[in-house]
């Protein structure tokens, strides 16, 4: 079959059609798309700061083999795509980045195409039955309720800002279903300064974001989030806590372990290259 692969005709999502790839067969059918996201990041990671995420995706239909080859060929045209994009920035040094899913197979192409492996860190932590912890009064917790879509957007569009990875709304709302959810904001003198996402999984208290909006880090309000989230899971029963942290992200990590938490497991994710 022979396989043609064009640009999006517009912009989607955010992202310039320049970045964006469609593959055709020989009747025009839909086989598959890949696209290229180049973002700056220096809160996550911080010593290769101009990251470009690339992603493909294979229409359902396609059988295993033509997969392999329209895989192939989005490839080769969307990782071109983010090496001319990384050319635009050589002042920074940058990684280009995939994989944000428990994919094997994905994750196996990638590496079988030069990326090397990057891990997510799984890590936990038991808390003392003895803990008890009050914000200074200068700290205020407001819990973030979204009444219109307008109000989750604007939240995203700050997540967006922070992590490397967007916001998932269908998963941030089945989120929101687990016991104990919390989608807490942290205002210092009447001004949003972090936030956390937190509920309860699995018997452990989870934390699934802890963010310091970036002109506000250094000043220890991170270790005061997570000490009110240690006296949160512990007010509802839960003495072990559990979070998924990248490996690249090291700050976070050393954060981490100044609390106690441990490295339990590792996932193979985010393979990349650096260039």
């Amino acid at each position: 079959m022979n396989i043609e692969i064009y640009n999006s005709k517009e912009d989607q999502y955010g992202n310039s059609k320049e970045n964006i790839f469609l593959a055709f067969g020989d009747k025009e059918n839909y086989l598959g798309s890949a696209y290229a996201y180049p973002t700056i990041n220096y809160h996550q990671a911080y010593e290769t700061p101009y990251l470009i995420f690339i992603d493909i995706n294979i229409a359902d239909n396609v059988d295993k083999q033509l997969s392999d080859e329209v895989m192939q060929k989005l490839f080769d045209k969307v990782f071109l795509r983010a090496k001319e994009l990384r050319m635009q920035r050589p002042d920074l040094k940058s990684r280009i980045y995939s994989g944000f899913e428990y994919n094997k197979d994905k994750l196996g192409f990638y590496i079988k195409n030069g990326f090397g492996e990057d891990y997510s860190i799984i890590m936990e932590a038991g808390i003392s039955k003895n803990f008890t912890y009050i914000l200074p009064e200068s700290i205020k917790v407001r819990e973030i309720k979204f009444n219109s879509t307008q109000e989750l957007m604007e939240y995203k569009a700050i997540y967006d800002e922070i992590f490397v990875t967007p916001l998932d709304i269908d998963a941030f709302k089945e989120h929101e279903k687990q016991m104990y959810f919390k989608n807490l904001s942290f205002l210092v003198d009447g001004k949003l300064e972090g936030g956390c996402t937190i509920f309860e999984k699995d018997g452990f208290g989870y934390i699934e974001t802890i963010f310091i909006l970036p002109e506000k880090r250094g000043k220890g309000l991170s270790k005061n989030i997570i000490k009110y989230i240690f006296n949160h899971f512990l007010s509802n029963g839960l003495n072990k806590t559990k979070l998924e942290v990248w490996e690249l992200n090291k700050r976070a990590v050393g954060l981490y372990k100044l609390f106690g938490y441990n490295e339990v497991e590792k996932n193979l994710m985010f393979p990349g290259i650096t260039l």
